[in-house]
Parts: C-alpha cells; structure tokens; sequence
C-alpha cells in the first residue's frame, strides 16, 4: 500500500483527523460502541485485541474506555496518524501496543478479537484479501473479526 499519496501522510489532515472523523462518518461513536459489544460477546475478561488501521487511535479510545481489563496491538502505516494515536492513548498506554505498518508487522498472537474499520477501502483487491486472510490465521479459535467498509457512492434519486 502507497502512502506517500494518501491524505494520512498529510499532517494537515492527520491534525484534523479526530473532528473531521466524526463529521465524514455519522454514528461513529456508535460505531465504536457497537464493535466492542460485538467483541465482547466471545472475548474473555482480560482479552488482547487486534486493531488493523489503529488511525489516530480513537476505536481503541473508546474500547479500553469501556473495557479496562483488554489490551490491544494496534497496526497502521502512517507515521503521523501513528503519532495522533500515541497521543489520543496516553491514559490507556500501558494495555496499548502501537505498531508501524501493516497486518505483517503484527504479532502471531493469538488475539481473542480484532477489528478492521474503515480501512480495507485504501487497499486493492487482492490486499484486502490478503489482509483478511491474515488477520483470522492470528486470531484464536471462535474469536471474532468485525470489519466495517466505507463506500464513497453517492445516493441516487429517482425523480419519477
């Protein structure tokens, strides 16, 4: 995946990241809430998760705001929304784990869940295969992926 195009290397953009998210994505914060509901239905206690395209660190934000106990190994390519999540993590940096790069430079695990939101979109066809693919080979039997998608189609009207 190139980088070196995407609005994430922009510190411009990256700055902006946590108003602009929410504006771009209605219902984020549900979002979030509703993925570590779903997460929390097989995960134990004390579980590790794993965040593809950990972003300016805001999923991971509200997951450890609502789980305490949970750790997370968070993966993202750009170095800037990297430094925004370091940022945005501070309260919980002692259960999160921040990685530059992509599912390859994630651990073995086995995680107890992982989530890939709104991130598949900046990758071809086949890397999105690839990177589902890999993510499950690092979860624990029965844990749960919960993947959202972004599409930038635009409604239709039907004028009669």
């Amino acid at each position: 995946m190139e980088y070196n195009h995407s609005p994430f290397a922009n510190s411009a953009a990256v700055a902006s990241y946590a108003t602009d998210a929410p504006r771009k994505v209605p219902g984020l914060a549900d979002l979030h809430r509703m993925v570590m509901l779903l997460l929390a239905e097989q995960a134990p206690g004390d579980a590790h998760i794993l965040v593809v395209g950990a972003g300016g660190g805001m999923e991971i934000k509200a997951i450890a705001g609502a789980q305490p106990a949970w750790r997370f190994t968070g993966v993202d390519p750009s170095p800037a929304m990297l430094n925004l999540a370091h940022q945005t993590l501070r309260p919980f940096a002692d259960r999160v784990e921040l990685i530059p790069g992509t599912i390859d430079q994630a651990s073995e695990g086995p995680f107890d869940g992982a989530t890939c939101l709104l991130t598949l979109h900046h990758l071809d066809r086949d890397e999105r295969l690839r990177t589902l693919k890999d993510i499950r080979r690092r979860l624990r039997p029965g844990a749960k992926l919960v993947v959202t998608g972004h599409s930038a189609l635009a409604p239709t009207l039907n004028a009669g």
